[in-house]
């Protein structure tokens, strides 16, 4: 057992894990929504989501419809649901049943709790993501259109828990509420996250799936940690106990970009930020990526961002 100083030794000594790094790049904020009770026959149906929303049935059971998957879902109790499209899509106890109008039933945001139908067989607990850079591209684009996460699949068990935390806040009256709701469905989105990339679903190659997988860990965390060094691929390799060659083909393979590409992108978004904060030449930003020639960074962030350091400057600016 680690006594106290041992622990803080070795809690200084972490990197940061590759998913925390880039949820924090990112600056993801999981907002509580509320949702709503229901029972007998009911429908309702919701406009495309300008953000991505994500729920879960914490009592109860139901069928989401999604326009353009042609299939639709059943979630029963403990089930979580995220959906990245910009689709409208119905929760029905029948989709039969002809839906009430969100937008209504919700007195056009004005409220954030419902009840439909007779009676509360069903409680349906809602939030969505809020981004604040243009990083949340890195989850965005990874995403696949819908998760359904089901209760009874393996490593679940934690999502249970936060469900059952987040009714126990939504019902009671306590001094940090609000605050307690929030942290849950952060914690939930999390272990969201965790549970489709950990099983086997074929999930897309890109920064996500790269990011949770374990061969690639030690050399992401390398990256992450010291994004200014002038890191050279043997030295990756190692790390990922793989031989150059090996490592390179398996890096491309997951994550969709060479090691060395993924580098220069991932020190162009940590720059991105830089500007967007603003405080800062864009030389001395240059020179904090790694890069001794502004010339040369001004050309790889306009490769990546699609436009120059000083443009964003000028964008941030307004």
């Amino acid at each position: 057992m680690l006594d106290s100083s041992d622990f803080l030794r070795h809690s200084s000594n972490m990197a940061v894990d590759p998913l925390s790094a880039i949820l924090s790049l990112i600056e993801t904020r999981v907002v509580y929504g509320g949702g709503f009770t229901a029972g007998g026959e009911w429908a309702i149906r919701f406009p495309p989501p300008e953000k991505i929303k994500f729920f879960a049935i914490a009592r109860g059971s139901c069928l989401v419809a999604v326009d353009g998957i042609s299939t639709p879902f059943h979630l029963r109790c403990g089930d979580v649901f995220l959906l990245s499209a910009q689709a409208p899509f119905t929760v029905a106890s029948d989709l039969a049943v002809p839906p009430a109008d969100a937008l209504l039933v919700f007195d056009e945001g004005r409220s954030n709790f419902a009840r439909l139908g007779q009676g509360d067989e069903i409680l349906y607990l809602g939030s969505h993501l809020d981004f604040t850079s243009r990083g949340s591209r890195l989850l965005v684009d990874n995403l696949p259109p819908v998760i359904h996460l089901r209760a009874d699949e393996v490593g679940t068990g934690q999502l249970q828990w936060l469900i059952e935390e987040l009714v126990r806040e939504t019902t009671s009256a306590v001094p940090g509420a609000d605050a307690a709701r929030s942290g849950l469905a952060n914690l939930m989105f999390l272990q969201l996250l965790r549970g489709y990339l950990s099983q086997e679903r074929g999930v897309d190659v890109g920064w996500l799936r790269a990011a949770c997988d374990p061969k690639l860990a030690p050399a992401l965390g390398l990256m992450h940690s010291d994004p200014a060094r002038n890191w050279h691929l043997p030295e990756l390799a190692k790390a990922a106990a793989m031989s150059r060659t090996t490592f390179a083909t398996y890096f491309k393979a997951i994550a969709g970009v060479a090691p060395l590409g993924y580098l220069t992108e991932w020190r162009m978004w940590l720059a991105e930020r830089k500007v967007r904060e603003g405080g800062q030449s864009v030389a001395m930003i240059a020179r904090s990526v790694g890069y001794a020639s502004e010339a040369a960074f001004s050309t790889a962030y306009k490769r990546v961002m699609g436009r120059s350091p000083r443009r964003s400057q000028q964008t941030a600016a307004h």
